[in-house]
């Protein structure tokens, strides 16, 4: 299942004793959503965009075939000027074919761009992750510490009430 924006807009957490801060877990929340919908819309784009490429790619490629196949009606037609239009068609083909290949690179090159663009996206993820992981064990660490010495604290209370008793 892929998670949605409005997935993480409407996720709803049980409250329980002692639990996360809620304001905290609703500014992460607010803060995950903000990025993640910006990911989630940038990939879409990226997406349209490679659907956009392969089609004008196919659409040169369609081009191309009609080239051929008119070539070689042209040379049924005309067998008088046959080398003419051997020759005429040899150039027209190879800028064609060259014209595909450039559009070809180029639209190889965006693709690249985009995965590499996708993997930085995810790379930052995952550090954030591991960032936010850290800062929440620290978190849990530091509350735990602060149980210690109020219960320590009230040990002391008890102890001294007993001694003046």
């Amino acid at each position: 299942m892929v998670l949605t924006p409005l997935d993480i807009n409407k996720k709803e957490f049980r409250r329980s004793f002692r639990g996360y801060s809620c304001p905290e877990v609703d500014e992460f929340l607010e803060q995950l959503l903000k990025d993640y919908t910006q990911v989630f819309r940038e990939n879409q784009e990226l997406r349209d965009k490679v659907l956009r490429l392969e089609e004008e790619l196919e659409r040169f490629t369609r081009l191309e075939n009609t080239l051929k196949e008119t070539l070689v009606v042209a040379q049924r037609a005309a067998e008088e000027t046959r080398e003419n239009a051997r020759r005429e068609s040899e150039t027209l083909l190879k800028e064609a074919e060259a014209r595909a290949q450039e559009i070809m690179s180029q639209a190889l090159n965006k693709v690249a761009e985009a995965e590499r663009r996708l993997a930085s996206l995810e790379e930052q993820a995952r550090a954030f992750k591991a960032r936010l992981r850290s800062f929440l064990l620290a978190q849990l660490k530091l509350l735990d510490s602060e149980d210690e010495i109020s219960s320590i604290a009230v040990e002391k209370d008890d102890g001294q009430e007993a001694l003046q008793a």
